[in-house]
């Protein structure tokens, strides 16, 4: 059922994105992840990341990314490792082991973000990426017309 904000537009817009979101995490479940897992591994592999980053990186709870983290270092995707010079910080690292269910995993979400905009031609996938980049939610209260 599509959402009804009472625009068809955002209905349209959160209806899209509800599809592509739910056909990577169909994709992904068969590397045991999910997108937001995937984006974790993803952000991994430029270096070491403490969990306070990931958490800001990834727009959500340090409780989310502890859950997050148990589970892929019990698969062994991620070992947590200290900081080389703050003792309270804690940091996250991609192991091999990660880094290969990453490349695996990355080809199935390509495959999934490729299907979802293949209806469009070159012209139209720039022309929607321009108009998605120009929507933002005002600051302050969005139901009150300034």
């Amino acid at each position: 059922m599509r959402p009804q904000t009472g625009s068809d537009t955002v209905d349209a817009i959160i209806d899209a994105a509800h599809r592509i979101r739910t056909g990577a995490d169909t994709a992904l479940r068969e590397h045991g992840l999910s997108l937001p897992g995937l984006k974790l591994l993803k952000a991994l592999s430029n270096g070491d990341r403490s969990m306070r980053e990931i958490s800001h990186v990834l727009h959500v709870s340090p409780r989310t990314i502890t859950d997050m983290i148990d589970g892929l270092e019990v698969r062994g995707l991620v070992a947590r490792c200290p900081h080389p010079s703050d003792r309270r910080v804690t940091l996250l690292r991609l192991t091999e082991a990660g880094a290969g269910e990453l490349a695996r995993a990355s080809i199935d979400a390509e495959r999934v973000a490729a299907a979802a905009i293949s209806a469009l031609d070159q012209h139209e996938q720039r022309t929607l990426r321009s108009l998605l980049e120009r929507v933002c939610v005002p600051a302050g209260n969005p139901s009150r017309p300034r």
